[in-house]
């Protein structure tokens, strides 16, 4: 290998190896998560009046960790997110979902975002006036009307039964010019 490809090597590695360290943080959680707790069954098949537990204490205390909250831990998705996270916004996807009242003609049956709601308020300051480079950009084009049929009256005018090749021979009889350029194409 030449000196002179070394170094397009070394950032192609150094490109490499950053990519990989960014794809490598994408699976690991913002914070620490809540851990699920996968309590076990135990046998009692061939247990005698089981009045002790037969399952071991945990001798580690279980840190509570802080309610989930997607809009300030990032949770890779590679497993399911914590049950509080869920548990705490119950109430509100029932009523995003409208599962809160009864079926009925009422206004209360059909979910309106305020008015005051983001879907109605623009909140968007642009930073900086920048002017269109592309002043064709959004310029609507105005076309002439385009009827491929000019004798739509006569030709394949019928809901049933249109025979446009004979309608067409018989308007060629009435006006030679312009329907025999249409047989003529065809």
């Amino acid at each position: 290998m030449s000196s002179s490809s070394q170094p397009a090597d070394n950032t192609n590695k150094l490109i490499h190896n950053q990519t990989n360290t960014r794809i490598y943080d994408r699976n690991i959680p913002g914070s620490n998560l809540q851990p699920y707790l996968d309590v076990r069954p135990v046998m009692t098949k061939y247990s005698i009046l089981p009045i002790v537990d037969p399952r071991k204490e945990s001798k580690v205390p279980l840190v509570q960790q802080p309610v989930f909250n997607p809009h300030t831990t990032f949770n890779p998705g590679n497993t399911s997110s914590p049950w509080s996270g869920f548990a705490s916004s119950v109430n509100t996807e029932s009523e995003l979902r409208n599962q809160i009242y009864a079926l009925q003609k009422s206004s209360q049956s059909v979910y309106v975002p305020s008015s005051k709601s983001d879907l109605y308020q623009y909140s968007f300051q642009p930073r900086n006036n920048v002017q269109q480079q592309h002043s064709l950009l959004f310029e609507k084009d105005r076309f002439s009307d385009f009827n491929p049929n000019p004798y739509s009256n006569i030709v394949g005018s019928g809901v049933f039964n249109n025979s446009t090749r004979t309608q067409l021979k018989e308007l060629g009889d009435k006006n030679p010019q312009g329907c025999n350029t249409i047989l003529k194409n065809k």
